[in-house]
């Protein structure tokens, strides 16, 4: 055995690989039993400690009798009893100073770090009672490192609150594939509205599984969360515990896909509803209601736009579907638009950027991008309603976040729907976000643009799964404003048969 560190290691580098695999298994072994040694001194001592406690007691107790009757041979007696107390006093504080010393040792420390390190190098994981629950290390580490605090990312602090709260929040370690599956088989069952209303967070999963039959009873079929849906809870999920491992080392990764993967959902379960993109007859009947050809409500009556009459206000219940028709862009990410987010490149090229900075917020980090304004949108007067004098406020100062989440387009996205309804355009699936479902069916099937272009001005989109294969390659691309310019331009939306006289004159 060598004497130093120095000379172990460059004995163990002269090793084979078998024999200094078995050397550091030896070490392993060594500092493992030493641990446990110590640990176990350590509680034969508290033991003994807690042993004296009583025996004083007892003392105190026998004393007590003594005292009632004292002759010669009972002093006698006392005077025993006196000094074994002191003696079990002088044992006691013994004990209490080697148990201080022992756990203000480095040695303890030193023997953990040795068993964790090895651990670590020899990929195996830790015990189950060293990990945190799902919500401790949600809360203490999670949330933190993805950076969750945000709104826009809060449904992933849902997602995993409620994994916990169905499978009983247990420690990391002690989940198995069978937690896995009966919580995906709760999922199926729960009400598609899940986490719309503030209630669901507090009834219990009985009461929720209820008000999932009742909306299915109502609608004449299943009401219950899409396999789509259920596959995110799931993602997110796993995505936790392959975090968790990262940090833990509790698992591996393939024990991690062999808990998630693979699971099939029930034959009842229903698919995703995807919304519907806009024909070009459905928009020339919505820009020939009032809203673009005249209104009788007052500026700040925007419930009553559906009235026929002479007003025409081009604010931003005029300009957000235009707007977003001929950008791509979000309900949300229209609305926070300030006056500086209109820029000009080195030649000219005026786009809008869309990011997250100050009050903004965007859905997910390949949303932030750069949109050429499209030359049709500029005609209506688009670039009009930006003065960079008034940096720092939005363009339509007139919507109010709202909701939950104190989205800017809450109340829009509200009033558009009513409004469609009072002019008998009301359609399931098609609603405003079908407006940038339009943008990119029309610019890939219509223009012939390829498909990494598209994602570059729309942002990648999970709904449209070619653009998650394109995200890669967008990631090792930087497009110029000059050539997304030239592909927007080729969107025509009048040779696809858009009336644009109806806004025109407006």
């Amino acid at each position: 055995m060598a004497d130093t560190k120095e000379e172990w290691l460059a004995q163990l580098a002269a090793m084979s690989p078998s024999d200094r695999e078995a050397a550091i298994g030896d070490l392993f072994d060594l500092a493992t039993a030493a641990v446990r040694e110590m640990e176990q001194e350590q509680g034969r001592r508290e033991k003994a400690e807690k042993a004296a406690r009583e025996l004083g007691k007892q003392c105190g107790v026998l004393l007590g009798h003594l005292a009632e009757t004292v002759s010669e041979d009972r002093l006698k007696q006392l005077e025993q009893v006196r000094d074994g107390v002191v003696g079990l006093q002088r044992d006691r504080d013994d004990l209490q100073r080697q148990k201080d010393e022992l756990e203000g040792s480095a040695i303890v420390g030193q023997g953990e770090a040795i068993v964790a390190a090895l651990s670590r190098r020899l990929g195996l994981p830790r015990h189950s009672a060293t990990t945190p629950t799902v919500m401790q290390f949600l809360t203490d580490t999670y949330t933190k490192e993805k950076r969750l605090a945000d709104d826009s990312q809060r449904h992933i602090v849902n997602f995993i609150s409620l994994f916990a709260r169905i499978t009983g929040d247990k420690r990391l370690a002690d989940y198995g594939r069978t937690d896995i599956l009966n919580y995906v088989l709760i999922l199926e069952r729960l009400p598609r509205s899940l986490g719309k209303s503030p209630s669901d967070k507090s009834a219990s999963i009985e009461d929720l599984f209820a008000k999932a039959a009742r909306m299915s009873e109502k609608a004449g079929g299943p009401m219950t969360l899409s396999a789509t849906t259920i596959g995110k809870h799931v993602q997110h999920v796993k995505g936790f515990f392959n975090t968790a491992r990262r940090h833990l080392n509790f698992t591996t990764s393939d024990a991690i896909d062999e808990m998630f993967d693979g699971i099939k959902l029930s034959k009842g379960v229903p698919s995703a509803q995807k919304r519907k993109s806009w024909p070009m007859e459905q928009l020339n009947l919505l820009f020939a209601t009032p809203i673009w050809q005249g209104t009788g409500s007052r500026p700040e009556d925007f419930t009553k736009r559906h009235k026929e009459g002479d007003h025409i206000y081009r604010d931003a219940y005029w300009w957000l579907p235009i707007t977003a028709l001929w950008t791509g862009a979000r309900l949300e990410e229209l609305a926070q638009l300030h006056h500086e987010d209109l820029v000009a490149d080195s030649s000219g090229f005026r786009f809008i950027h869309i990011h997250g900075e100050g009050e903004r917020r965007v859905k997910t980090a390949n949303s932030i991008r750069r949109v050429p304004v499209h030359s049709v949108l500029a005609g209506f007067g688009f670039l009009d309603l930006f003065d960079h004098k008034k940096a720092g406020q939005r363009i339509w100062p007139e919507l109010r976040p709202t909701g939950r989440m104190k989205k800017l387009g809450d109340t829009y996205s509200t009033h558009f729907t009513d409004y469609r309804r009072h002019c008998e355009l009301y359609e399931p699936l098609m609603d405003f976000h079908s407006l940038r479902r339009t943008f990119i069916t029309s610019m890939r099937t219509r223009a012939n643009v390829d498909a990494l272009t598209v994602a570059a001005l729309a942002g990648h989109d999970e709904e449209l799964p070619i653009f998650e294969r394109a995200q890669q390659t967008n990631d090792y691309t930087d497009y110029g404003i000059a050539a997304l310019a030239e592909q927007i331009e080729r969107l025509d939306y009048a040779a696809y048969g858009l009336d644009l006289g109806l806004i025109e004159k407006t």
